[in-house]
């Protein structure tokens, strides 16, 4: 149950940082290398977002 819990708030694009707190994991890396592999496309999505966020999404096009 805690897994599918971790998995659908993380389908529902909640945000890394509050799950893996709401999980009390120790770092939003754990949840997502734990978690994340089931979903490589909003993995590539939030890459792209953070690298928005510190000026490389220039240097992905």
């Amino acid at each position: 149950m805690r897994a599918s819990k971790i998995t659908n708030d993380l389908n529902a694009k909640e945000s890394p940082v509050e799950v893996s707190a709401n999980a009390r994991h120790h770092s939003p890396g754990y949840t997502m290398e734990r978690y994340g592999k089931r979903r490589p496309d909003a993995a590539k999505a939030l890459a792209g977002r953070s690298a928005g966020r510190i000026g490389l999404a220039r240097l992905a096009a």
